[in-house]
């Protein structure tokens, strides 16, 4: 009986995992390309002052970067579960997969890790944002938050829900796109 829970678990688990992912991207693709006028102003007061370049604490998940290869991401983790044009998919465990997503020269533009009731596994909020990251839990439990990295030319996503009193951890990775603006 436990086999059979174990299957449809997974049918349940992989279908969420699959709309948090468009989510996310479709979230972060309409943040990413939207600028304010509030923007603008605090762009013309630090000309005068020196910014803090804001570094990502998360540079690569399981050795895969933004911008690496297909070939490259075939070296690293070797054949895909599933596989086309557009990406891999990497199944490591029932509690690890990974999502990669390529652009149309065949890069690394997504890199998606999931992780399934198994939270020693998965990285630590803090390794993600840096020891001085606040975590912010919401009322059932989630923990959420993405950073933009412009200088790195990427974002990261945190994302922690339970599902059936398991946690399940979505850490992303996702190239930021460049718009006429931003690359002035």
């Amino acid at each position: 009986m436990k086999v059979k829970r174990v299957n449809m678990g997974m049918f349940y688990v992989m279908t969420i995992l699959s709309v948090m992912f468009w989510l996310t991207i479709a979230t972060a693709f309409a943040q990413t390309t939207e600028i304010t006028q509030t923007e603008a102003a605090k762009t013309e007061i630090q000309e005068t002052e020196k910014p803090t370049v804001l570094q990502p604490a998360l540079a690569d998940i399981k050795g895969i970067t933004i911008g690496m290869t297909a070939d490259e991401v075939k070296d690293k983790l070797g054949k895909a579960k599933s596989s086309d044009a557009t990406g891999f998919y990497y199944v490591f465990s029932d509690e690890e997969s990974m999502q990669i997503t390529l652009d149309a020269d065949k890069k690394v533009r997504v890199v998606a890790m999931f992780y399934i009731d198994d939270e020693a596994a998965a990285p630590k909020y803090e390794d993600i944002f840096g020891a001085d990251a606040k975590v912010e839990k919401q009322g059932n439990g989630r923990i959420y938050n993405l950073v933009r990295y412009p200088d790195a030319g990427y974002w990261v996503a945190y994302d922690r829900i339970m599902v059936e009193d398991e946690p399940m951890i979505t850490v992303t990775m996702q190239k930021m796109l460049q718009t006429t603006d931003s690359k002035q």
